[in-house]
């Protein structure tokens, strides 16, 4: 349940200004790796990897998180999912969040976890968002917060591709006051209006 951890596609190649070619590179990787094969993935990603494409990069970091296509590596996988965030990508922001969060490859650190899913988050990334509610439903690295939960997980769901982000908000939402309901929906109603800056 906890475990999101996303690979781009296609779309994705385009919102980072990739050029055709790279473009093409990251779609045909995207439909190899979905198609299990993974040695053809690799070839097509480690280029872009090596040239510093950040989608590319967060794409070989899951590979060797995973160890698909590439023996399992948790130093590699640090690296490039790093090296993905450090350079913009909302995917390797929420996946570097998400190895800070368990503590995968990485000391378990839910501060550097919170702000790698908040840049993900303000990018309008949904998983990220989730990944928001769950710290703050749970209470890792501060206080359960139960308003600001609903609001990720409402804003989450809104993005219509994070099941799992409707789920928890109807939980909570069941669980709270009418009072606390309009002061929860409001929360969502201002983060979105603030273009999901200054939210967290």
């Amino acid at each position: 349940m906890r475990k999101v951890f996303m690979i781009a596609l296609a779309a994705a190649a385009l919102a980072f200004g990739a050029g055709t070619a790279s473009a093409d590179n990251l779609q045909d990787g995207a439909r190899a790796f979905q198609g299990g094969q993974y040695n053809r993935a690799l070839a097509l990603w480690r280029p872009l990897a090596v040239q510093g494409n950040p989608v590319a990069q967060n794409n070989l970091g899951i590979m060797y998180l995973d160890g698909k296509g590439v023996p399992q590596n948790m130093n590699e996988a640090v690296r490039y999912l790093s090296l993905s965030a450090a350079a913009g990508s909302s995917l390797g922001q929420n996946n570097l969040g998400g190895l800070y969060r368990d503590g995968k490859g990485v000391p378990r650190d839910f501060g550097r976890a919170m702000q790698w899913f908040t840049a993900a988050a303000q990018q309008g990334n949904s998983a990220g968002m989730y990944n928001l509610g769950l710290m703050h439903e749970l209470g890792q690295g501060g206080k359960p917060d139960p308003f600001r939960a609903y609001m990720w997980y409402s804003l989450a769901a809104d993005m219509g591709n994070m099941p799992n982000a409707v789920a928890h908000r109807n939980a909570l939402w069941s669980r709270m006051t009418p009072a606390a309901q309009q002061q929860a929906r409001q929360l969502s109603v201002n983060c979105k209006r603030a273009n999901y800056k200054g939210c967290a």
